[in-house]
């Protein structure tokens, strides 16, 4: 639900097609460019824009992943691609859809097409694969980004940590 204070600019929310592969990457490769701006590990490598391409190709026609866009007019302000996986053999049966990458253009962030983004996946894509959890990843130095998921129900779960060698 979009709050009061938000301006909804959506026209339309839809599934991705192959024609818009290449507006997604350009979208995707600004929030990981500002991504490096404060952790190097995100600066892209020369095949980057190529390899995430073909992983949102692949996304399109797997019935096990997803990639749905937000558009104003005809223009694509963001996307959200995700997949579900499923965790049985060691703990509680279970299906968890991930939320592997979100982006808006920087212009429309938060007027409410994140938002919609996130309930768009959450009530199409993973209720229709029965899932009963949703994850996702942000680092922590995304303030904004943690205090967007929180707002929309995530709580931390597990931290991963890291050491250089």
């Amino acid at each position: 639900m979009v709050s009061d204070s938000e301006e909804f600019v959506i026209t339309e929310l839809k599934l991705a097609s192959k024609e818009v592969v290449k507006t997604i990457v350009d979208i995707w490769e600004e929030v990981i460019n500002w991504h490096s701006s404060f952790d190097s590990d995100f600066a892209l490598d020369k095949d980057g824009r190529s390899n995430f391409g073909f992983m949102v190709s692949k996304a399109i026609h797997d019935p096990t992943q997803t990639v749905y866009i937000a558009k104003k007019d005809n223009e694509i302000i963001g996307f959200v691609f995700g997949y579900v996986k499923k965790h049985s053999g060691f703990f509680k049966n279970r299906i968890i859809a991930h939320i592997s990458d979100i982006a808006v253009v920087k212009q429309y962030r938060r007027t409410g097409v994140g938002t919609a983004l996130m309930q768009k996946f959450e009530k199409g894509f993973a209720k229709q694969n029965d899932a009963n959890e949703l994850s996702l990843y942000v680092h922590s130095q995304n303030k904004e980004g943690v205090d967007f998921y929180n707002k929309l129900g995530f709580d931390i779960k597990l931290l991963s940590m890291r050491k250089k060698l």
